[in-house]
């Protein structure tokens, strides 16, 4: 008869040495925590809104505000800054520039792409312009609408796509506000030129000389003869840029006209024209009206043709993929991931957009829409932001030195702390009768972050960790370096949790409470070994108050994965680790929401979410799988097999049914043999089942709908079974 023994793993998940050498713990696991000691499966997730944005969260700040105490939320991607109250989500992303012009879009029947005229419009592909005061023109309507700009065609002209085809061929119509929002950021570290191609995932233009242009009387088809290969296909689209201002045939065939001259005397061009046919090195295709009259030109063509392919994906060049460089130079420039940063100032945002200045956000503004708008006397790029909140200094982290010879943003210096005067977030210029001022930091390349800890500004370099306190005039501030070789190893990568700093290293875990002491990590080599250190500046971290939990998100090296997929959480309180697979890219704490708040990407859709709500055990109503597994045991170090007849369940669980499964081994390293998976529900009072081996380990997981489990007081019968 076997013997009945209760299963006593410690807490959490160890997994720093062989399943075999970790005997008397947890090994594995997914989507579980330990409560009392025992593992407990995590509650789901569902949207908040059903609105998507644009681009992964870098950041993200949860608040209250206004009259009513409006609980908000300001998150920030790559491509755009939002706010989310009165579940609605609202881009708030500040404005650069805006601009008026008239009679500045080109139009080609039948076609969704509408060239934009602007001289001095400095953007690229992938930024984003943001249309008012626009009447509609060909049946296109701009007015209210964002749009990303698609291609470059010159320095004076851009091209975007619009959701109606416009119904007439124009090469100057219309009139708008362009308002350009911030440039486009880096969603993934991109080495070389970034990016580098001529729109998303498409090829860049081929540009070529012009030999000849033929028009036919009564005829809308054109011939343009290029003095070279031109590498177009057909439904390709070509451009034509002047040289000059004085563009020499202004006309042809009578009344064809195929570029705009001159905009503020700056050579633009328009519209696009799609490639008919080609005939050797001519181009063929329509335009709008048809020539009055036969006629041709071969001398003084002072343009030239630029050629897109087609928009279904042509064969006229290489492709490229998102970010890939168009070629890489012999300066070997890296840019990084484009970061977001916030903090509180009273009842709004202080933001800031890695390498740009600093930006403020009136929660309760009545400007519509509604955005965060430029401190324009801040420096001109900064890395990352913190407000001290006592003495209210708005800091800078990696910023422009101070020089008065050039307006107060001189030479950029990545280990410079500069702040504002005291309660005055516009005032940058250091003077007896303020306290803004700068410190240069020493130990490391560069600032990382910082942090407000109870007792001080904490700033990490990437080699060491620096204590930032408030003394007064005549120093302001006082700085300590409190570590080396501990620098931190993204931008949020820590967090202050009652009076003590954790932070996530280059490979190993930290905490400072007076001084700087690595944590005993149970899965420090599980979790470093996983990292993909291509995006290790995408980790970032948040506190669960509920559970007493710090979790770090990263991004593994599983394939094809560019953004956090996993976790893993640290228990200071309960002092335990786990570690699983999840999609959030930020996370915020439950203060003000009543539960965890997360940005996340699934299925190709970023949205915000609601974390663990209570007794909500679903992936927005999709089932989730948790499981925990244990570390390999025996009898007498495995002199004696192991015969298991028998499990006798304790489980709390509310519905649906466990996955039991005991597998067993020979040796470490031989194959395992695995009992039938058997279910376990509240009715079940035994399993009966048979298996034989040196080394045993148990494996209890969940997949249905809404079920919520605990482990309690498993029993497992066994006994001896000789030694062979």
């Amino acid at each position: 008869m076997s013997t009945l023994a209760k299963f006593n793993f410690k807490p959490g998940l160890h997994r720093e040495s062989t399943q075999y050498e970790e005997e008397g713990n947890w090994y594995d696991g997914d989507r579980v925590r330990f409560r009392a000691g025992k593992p407990e499966n995590m509650r789901g997730y569902e949207t908040k809104v059903s609105t998507t944005f644009i681009g992964s969260a870098r950041d993200l700040i949860t608040y209250q505000s206004g009259e009513y105490n409006t609980k908000r939320a300001v998150f920030g991607t790559p491509d755009r800054l939002y706010e989310y109250d009165s579940d609605r989500i609202v881009d708030i992303t500040p404005i650069t520039t805006a601009v008026t012009l008239a009679n500045v879009f080109g139009t080609s029947s039948g076609s969704t792409r509408v060239c934009c005229s602007d001289a001095g419009h400095g953007r690229a592909v992938g930024d984003y312009v943001y249309f008012t005061s626009s009447a509609a023109f060909n049946n296109v309507s701009l007015q209210g609408n964002t749009y990303q700009i698609v291609s470059v065609d010159s320095a004076a002209v851009f091209t975007i796509s619009v959701t109606d085809a416009a119904n007439a061929t124009a090469s100057d119509t219309g009139s708008a506000t362009f308002n350009y929002l911030i440039p486009t950021g880096n969603s993934i570290a991109v080495g070389g030129t970034g990016y580098g191609a001529a729109e998303y995932n498409a090829a860049e233009p081929t540009s070529v000389g012009i030999s000849k242009i033929t028009a036919t009387g009564s005829n809308t088809l054109v011939t343009v003869s290029c003095a070279g290969a031109h590498g177009g296909v057909a439904n390709d689209t070509v451009f034509f840029i002047p040289s000059s201002n004085s563009v020499v045939p202004a006309t042809v065939g009578g009344n064809l006209i195929l570029t705009k001259s001159s905009l503020n005397g700056v050579a633009v061009g328009g519209p696009e024209f799609t490639i008919v046919s080609i005939n050797g090195t001519q181009l063929i295709f329509n335009v709008e009206t048809a020539a009055s009259a036969s006629g041709d030109v071969t001398s003084n063509i002072n343009m030239t043709a630029r050629i897109y392919p087609q928009e279904a994906g042509g064969a006229a060049a290489t492709q490229r993929s998102w970010n890939e460089a168009a070629s890489l130079d012999a300066t070997n420039i890296v840019f990084n991931i484009t970061q977001w940063s916030f903090d509180n100032w009273g009842d709004d945002v202080i933001a800031n957009r890695s390498g740009s200045n600093i930006f403020y956000f009136n929660s309760d503004a009545s400007t519509v829409p509604i955005r965060a708008t430029s401190i324009t006397t801040s420096p001109i790029s900064v890395n990352s932001i913190v407000v001290s909140p006592n003495d209210r200094h708005l800091i800078a982290l990696g910023a422009n030195q101070y020089e008065a010879s050039a307006t107060v943003s001189g030479t950029f210096n990545p280990m410079l702390v500069r702040w504002s005067d005291q309660d005055d977030r516009t005032n940058w210029v250091p003077a007896a009768t303020n306290t803004s001022g700068e410190v240069v930091l020493t130990d490391g390349t560069k600032i990382v972050g910082g942090i407000r800890s109870r007792t001080a500004i904490n700033i990490w370099t990437d080699n060491s960790l620096w204590l930032m306190q408030f003394t007064g005039p005549p120093f302001i501030f006082k700085f300590t370096q409190a570590g080396t070789n501990c620098g931190m190893i993204a931008q949020h990568a820590a967090v202050d949790y009652n009076g003590t700093t954790y932070w996530m290293g280059h490979d190993n875990f930290y905490k400072y409470d007076g001084s700087v002491r690595a944590l005993d990590c149970t899965v420090r080599k599980y979790i470093f070994d996983r990292l993909n250190i291509k995006y290790k500046d995408k980790v970032f971290t948040g506190i669960n108050s509920e559970f007493k939990e710090i979790i770090w998100l990263y991004a593994s090296s599983d394939e094809g994965v560019t953004e956090c997929d996993s976790y893993v959480i640290f228990s200071p309180e309960n002092n335990y680790w786990t570690y699983g697979t999840g999609i959030f890219t930020t996370f915020a704490d439950q203060q003000v929401f009543g539960n965890t708040i997360t940005t996340g990407v699934s299925a190709s859709e970023n949205r915000l979410y609601d974390n663990e709500p209570e007794d909500y055990f679903t992936a927005n109503n999709n089932a989730i799988t948790s499981f925990v597994e244990s570390a390999s045991f025996d009898i007498e170090d495995g002199t004696k097999l192991l015969f298991m007849d028998r499990l006798i369940p304790d489980f709390d669980l509310s519905t649906g049914k466990l996955k039991v499964k005991v597998v067993t081994q020979q040796y470490p390293e031989s194959s395992e043999k695995n009992t039938k998976e058997f279910d376990v529900t509240q009715l079940t009072e035994k399993v009966n089942f048979r298996a034989r081996g040196r080394q045993a380990k148990i494996r209890v997981s969940c997949n249905s709908q809404n079920a919520s489990w605990q482990w309690g007081a498993v029993r497992l019968g066994f006994k001896p079974d000789g030694e062979r």
